[in-house]
């Protein structure tokens, strides 16, 4: 018997034992055991801390150079300004992500991106350094001018995340593409309007195409299965591979005779419905990696020659700007529809809480909520009315059949509550009994009072019902 116990608690010690190593291996103590000093922790974490910071800026910084070493390929061979810069997404993003305290740290992290981008395309320095200072500046200048100003609530979701967006896109490309194109005209003699216009709309839709993927997924959690319904899922999945097929028939041409002009143009409003409806079944995070997805299919063929936007090999330049303004109404469409469908799901989320909040106040104080309408006789009930009275919501779903149920000697005077008209006179409460199916009476007191509609005349009888338990209508009868 004691070699048994002893050989009981010695497992029980070497479990506890393996437990607590694996608890403090990973951080988690036990109570009631000593864990590692504040002192500890506090270094632990300045270890940590920043090497996630230098892991995050590394990051940016390869999400800056690979966008722009993309963006340089699809363009091509250009003399003042390409059409196509995505890095502006990236930069914007970044500053609307990070706190303030971060930004020279990414500016930098920016600026060693863009001087390692120019060093392998052979650019000359000088310029690769005026070209940082004037993207990344304006971007912090234009996120920080969203931040300070009252014109808009800072938020990445929402209303107020397409506003911050449109101004913070807006205002660093216009001033961008104005300074960079005045820059020109004064050194090179370029023309300033043709520069400013290629160079404000190619930040613009990098803005509009790189923000919302980045700032969508950088608060990305794995969840379990089950937001999202299984039809929902399905019906999305198909969308996205309908979306794939579509686009690479429509831009890349494979499989399709050659098409009027008119018709290819017309092609391209197909893949924007699948956009819309993975927006609408996925969410928003499916909805920005489709367009910017899509907006590899555009982008690319585009360049090489392909697709509906392609007229001659003159007007390549010209082609490259319409891909844009097709991909930005892409980006916007997608952000007003997530817009909307965040804001319908938050009231849905809103409401559902205040009625649940309410259902557990009329559990908790043994009350019951009903809507009479006089006219047709109908009551609509919040609150549990199994649980309280014993009877299915179908059991009152009209004046009749509660009325049945009211003891005869009260009958009359719940009908007559019920079915007066207004007199303008506060009315008191009033106790009845009721009938229960278990062969049961209970006591109830009625707060109820007519709506009245314009006409002055009843429209609705709104009250509430408090359950008296038997054994305070018996203690109130004995006194």
């Amino acid at each position: 018997m004691q070699t048994g116990r002893r050989l009981v608690q010695c497992l029980l010690w070497s479990t506890h034992r393996r437990k607590s190593h694996y608890l403090a291996k990973y951080g988690i103590f036990m109570p009631g055991r000593p864990g590692p000093s504040q002192a500890a922790l506090n270094a632990r974490s300045t270890i940590v801390n920043p090497i996630a910071r230098g892991a995050a800026l590394l990051l940016w910084a390869a999400l800056y150079f690979g966008s722009g070493y993309v963006s340089h390929k699809i363009n091509g061979p250009f003399a003042t300004t390409g059409y196509i810069w995505l890095p502006a997404g990236v930069t914007v993003a970044a500053f609307m992500l990070a706190p303030a305290r971060r930004w020279l740290a990414l500016g930098m992290a920016f600026f060693a991106a863009q001087m390692l981008l120019g060093a392998v395309e052979g650019r000359d320095a000088w310029r690769m350094v005026l070209f940082s200072l004037d993207e990344i500046g304006f971007a912090a200048v234009a996120v920080a001018l969203v931040r300070l100003t009252r014109l808009t609530r800072f938020s990445l979701e929402g209303l107020a995340f397409v506003r911050a967006l449109l101004i913070a896109g807006l205002v660093c490309s216009v001033a961008s593409a104005a300074f960079g194109a005045g820059w020109y005209t004064i050194v090179t003699g370029a023309p300033f309007w043709p520069v400013a216009r290629v160079w404000a709309a190619s930040d613009l839709v990098g803005v509009l195409i790189m923000t919302p993927v980045l700032a969508g997924w950088s608060h990305f959690r794995a969840k379990r299965s089950g937001s999202i319904s299984r039809s929902d899922f399905l019906f999305g999945l198909g969308a996205f591979g309908a979306l794939l097929v579509t686009a690479l028939l429509i831009f890349d041409g494979i499989g399709l005779p050659p098409l009027p002009s008119g018709l290819s143009f017309a092609l391209t409003y197909i893949p924007l419905f699948f956009v819309t409806v993975v927006t609408l079944l996925w969410g928003a995070r499916a909805g920005s990696a489709s367009v910017a997805l899509l907006a590899c299919f555009v982008l690319i063929n585009t360049s090489q020659g392909d697709g509906p936007f392609v007229e001659t090999a003159l007007h390549r330049g010209r082609s490259l700007l319409e891909a844009q303004l097709y991909l930005a109404v892409a980006a916007l469409l997608t952000l007003l529809i997530n817009t909307l469908k965040t804001s319908r799901e938050q009231l849905h989320e809103q409401s559902a809480t205040r009625q649940n909040d309410v259902e557990l106040a009329l559990a908790a104080s043994a009350q019951l909520i009903y809507c009479l309408d006089p006219h047709h006789g109908t009551i609509r009930w919040s609150g549990n009315l199994e649980r309280a009275l014993g009877v299915s919501e179908a059991d009152f779903s009209d004046l009749d059949k509660v009325l049945a149920r009211v003891h005869p000697e009260d009958r009359a005077l719940v009908r007559g509550r019920w079915l007066r008209e207004s007199d303008g006179e506060s009315r008191d409460d009033l106790r009845f009994r009721l009938q229960l199916p278990a062969g049961t009476t209970t006591t109830l007191v009625d707060m109820s009072g007519p709506l009245l509609d314009g006409d002055e005349s009843v429209a609705v009888i709104a009250g509430a019902w408090r359950v008296v338990r038997p054994v305070q209508a018996e203690s109130r009868i004995a006194a």
